[in-house]
């Protein structure tokens, strides 16, 4: 036997080994290109084989995609086995030279290097161990350092003498909100003036109760024939030294149009709404600032039946 015939011999001895190892593969011989695949893809789930089997098997399921015009699939098996192993596995001299060239533009794409090999469980075990070693003697560490920072305090306090507990100021009382105001205003009735008539000025005393944004008052208005009871429940904004204000009121209006045959006049009542504010000048003094609108009900002639009344006075809150 030539030397030549004896190397080839020793070559095809272990290839034949390896393609009896994977059926596959002698079905991918024979030219059976979809009963290699199946095979193929089913040896790659076969628990006993090992990496080493698989990566075989991965090649020659690759070349039988291809063979099948599977370009797609073929390219995703090569991808795969780019991912597991670090040289290339596509023989030249035992497959066609698409897929040789397909695994070069798949790895040169990737750029995959040599994964690093996961550690087998009795270093992982090892490498844990390790890890909470040294977790616990950064606690014990921890620990001595905190004993020693308190012996320290105590000793520092024992040589200097009690120290003296920091004084918690107490808590300061709620302010509080109820209010109860006299008040002395002026007002002047411009909706005479505008329909024509006489500006109706005079003046009014008030008392005003309140809590919070909420307030009531009452006034009388003084101003002959005008004289007046005036109602008013309030709404105060913000909490600054000036409070935006609106209200509604009503006014009783006890002796309007008065006569020679009936010199007491009638009773009329006008309601209506105010804006205006309150301007905080001390804790106890206010000035009172308000323009409101009313209707007065069944007015006489010549009584106007809508009622614009600028006010502004000073109140003094007794609380």
């Amino acid at each position: 036997m030539s030397l030549r015939a004896l190397l080839l011999l020793l070559w095809l001895v272990p290839m034949s080994a390896w393609a009896a190892k994977i059926p596959g593969i002698r079905l991918y011989e024979r030219g059976e290109y979809a009963k290699a695949s199946r095979s193929l893809k089913a040896e790659l789930k076969n628990p006993r084989r090992s990496e080493e089997d698989r990566a075989r098997a991965r090649v020659y399921l690759a070349a039988s995609l291809l063979a099948l015009k599977k370009t797609n699939e073929a390219r995703q098996q090569l991808e795969a086995l780019a991912l597991t192993t670090p040289e290339p596995q596509v023989d030249p001299a035992l497959f066609p030279p698409e897929l040789v060239e397909m695994e070069k533009q798949v790895r040169g794409r990737l750029g995959v290097e040599r994964l690093p090999p996961e550690p087998d469980p009795s270093e992982r075990d090892r490498l844990a161990a390790q890890e909470a070693d040294r977790l616990r003697r950064e606690q014990e560490e921890a620990e001595r350092r905190r004993r020693e920072q308190e012996a320290a305090a105590r000793n520092q306090q024992a040589q200097v003498g009690p120290v003296d507990e920091p004084q918690v100021p107490a808590p300061a009382e709620p302010v509080s909100t109820f209010r109860l105001r006299p008040e002395l205003t002026g007002y002047g009735d411009v909706g005479a003036a505008l329909s024509g008539g006489q500006l109706a000025m005079g003046g009014a005393l008030g008392l005003t109760i309140g809590g919070g944004p909420l307030e009531a008052t009452v006034r009388t208005l003084a101003g002959g024939e005008r004289w007046a009871w005036e109602l008013e429940a309030g709404y105060l904004f913000g909490t600054g030294a000036f409070q935006p204000r609106v209200a509604l009121r009503g006014t009783l209006f006890p002796k309007v149009g008065a006569t020679a045959e009936n010199p007491d006049g009638d009773a009329r009542f006008g309601i209506g709404a105010a804006v205006g504010g309150r301007l905080a000048l001390s804790r106890q003094v206010s000035l009172l600032m308000d323009v409101g609108g009313e209707v007065l009900l069944d007015a006489p002639s010549p009584y106007n039946a809508t009622l614009i009344v600028i006010s502004a006075g000073v109140g003094y809150n007794l609380f």
